[in-house]
């Protein structure tokens, strides 16, 4: 599919890459981009698994293509990055300071969520979906959940869906997707069903949204729900990851794309350090050494005897400019 010349299209969303998990098929993503040409490309949440990164560092060739691929588009393309759970540190307080920098030099935009209007003049909110977990763990009342959803998109606070519906794991954070993933399907019907309501109450025509890992595009009472899915499910030959695009025309279209996952002890899978992380972009690998800075391990092995002692990067901020709320056509 690769070899045929790019299908046009004006939009394109994808959702829950998790770079940093050794499960992520950024392979097959490349491919997926390299074989579409659009206008702005949205990154829905969950681009970076900070919860991974934060325990040990996992960095693979296939990311840095990814970057790569990223700076080559900001000439042409309007790059949105979603914040989401696994990479909640893009909401501290000093990315978000950052973030007009990201902007300027990298051509990248870094927002909790945005309006996106098609080109048919619908208008759909683009967020993660981390937010709707309050209402999954909690049971808060409406008017709290609106005020908990209204200072998590403003960074002013972090999600923190640490316990879920049965009471505290030992301090583990609680993951949607891995409650779903365990058959709770009926958590899945209430997580899309609450984001509905959200659209609704905005005076919205649909979301377009991630976190769940589930693809899903339909209409209900008038309003559509995309979910992208993720990069990180397919692994077997024949199965497939999914992605979201909007036509020449404005309509959504959920696309398959086939796993390109390298087989087990692949070179491609080996872990680069941050300071040669491969890449061919000089502002690519300056980026990758932000991501090591904001997730750095927090134990470092110590130098062997008469090793000069390493320091550790001053924490490159990450960071922010203020929310748009709408995107024009």
């Amino acid at each position: 599919m690769s070899e045929l010349a790019p299908r046009k299209v004006r939009s394109v969303f994808v959702s829950d890459l998790h770079l940093g998990y050794k499960g992520a098929d950024i392979a097959a993503l490349n491919g997926f981009l390299r074989a579409h040409d659009f206008e702005r490309l949205y990154l829905v949440g969950d681009i970076l698994d900070g919860w991974k990164l934060e325990k040990r560092w996992y960095w693979n060739r296939d990311y840095s293509e990814f970057l790569d691929s990223l700076l080559a588009l900001r000439r042409r393309s309007r790059i949105t990055l979603i914040t989401g759970n696994h990479d909640e540190r893009l909401r501290d307080m000093l990315a978000i300071l950052f973030r007009p920098v990201l902007l300027r030099k990298y051509g990248i935009r870094v927002e909790e969520r945005i309006v996106h209007r098609a080109r048919d003049g619908r208008q759909f909110l683009v967020m993660h979906g981390d937010q709707f977990d309050g209402a999954l763990t909690r049971g808060s009342s409406k008017l709290a959940d609106r005020a908990w959803s209204f200072l998590v998109e403003r960074a002013l606070v972090r999600p923190r869906p640490s316990e879920p519906p049965t009471g505290p794991q030992d301090g583990r954070r609680w993951s949607l997707g891995k409650e779903i993933a365990k058959n709770a399907l009926n958590l899945a019907n209430r997580f899309h069903q609450r984001a509905l309501r959200r659209v609704a109450e905005d005076g919205l025509d649909g979301i377009v949204c991630g976190h769940s890992h589930l693809p899903v595009l339909r209409e209900q009472r008038g309003l559509l729900l995309a979910n992208c899915g993720s990069w990180t499910g397919a692994k077997a030959p024949g199965e497939m990851h999914t992605a979201l695009v909007e036509t020449l025309e404005g309509q959504l279209e959920m696309i398959e794309w086939p796993a390109a996952r390298p087989v087990p002890g692949h070179p491609r899978l080996r872990s680069l350090p941050p300071r040669q992380p491969g890449t061919r972009h000089p502002d690519a690998a300056r980026l990758v050494r932000m991501i090591h800075a904001l997730w750095s391990p927090p134990h470092v092995a110590e130098p062997a005897a008469g090793t000069p002692a390493l320091t550790a990067p001053d924490p490159a901020p990450v960071t922010g400019d203020r929310v748009l709320r709408q995107t024009t056509a």
